[in-house]
């Protein structure tokens, strides 16, 4: 089963699909992973309101510019490849950002405790300690599904889920190595 074909499968198929290249995306992987080693980078000693207001604006720029270097570089890549010699820039530029939209949308759900955390709701190293362990859960479900919809076994799934989650589990632990 090809996830990008559209009229493969029945609709519980097409809804898979759909979320797969919504959220599922490698840039969506990948920008899970980098979102969650800056929150890990930037966060600091300080706990406080203030921190976590600077973390939050720190993180959400960096995923951005992280993001339009995708966009570019995929842009740029796609333009240059021999067979679209004929096509325009606009078509270049449209297919990077269907490509790269799932690295914006992967900060999402780890900034929503940092925002708590900037709004004074959550304590500061709690917010960032959700927010890294979200990505972790991001990646894992990420991780099994794909292999799911592929109709593998449970037990691939189990270690797709693994493998996956494991890069937002280094960047925890690199997190702790740099602060103590």
């Amino acid at each position: 089963m090809d996830l990008n074909e559209e009229d493969a499968g029945g609709d519980a198929t097409r809804l898979q699909r759909r979320l797969w290249r919504h959220w599922g995306t490698p840039a969506s992987i990948y920008g899970t992973i980098v979102y969650a080693s800056v929150v890990a980078a930037a966060s600091g000693e300080r706990d406080d309101q203030a921190s976590a207001v600077r973390l939050l604006i720190f993180s959400l720029v960096s995923i951005v510019v992280f993001w339009l270097a995708h966009v570019y570089s995929t842009a740029l890549g796609f333009h240059g490849d021999s067979t679209r010699l004929g096509d325009r820039v606009s078509a270049s530029i449209r297919h990077a950002l269907r490509e790269s939209g799932g690295m914006l949308e992967a900060a999402i759900v780890p900034s929503v405790p940092l925002l708590l955390a900037a709004l004074g709701v959550l304590p500061a190293d709690l917010g960032v300690a959700l927010a890294l362990w979200l990505a972790v859960v991001m990646l894992a479900v990420l991780g099994y599904s794909v292999f799911l919809m592929r109709g593998r076994p449970f037990v691939v799934c189990l270690v797709g889920a693994l493998i996956t989650g494991a890069f937002g589990v280094v960047v925890i632990l690199l997190k702790s190595a740099l602060q103590h």
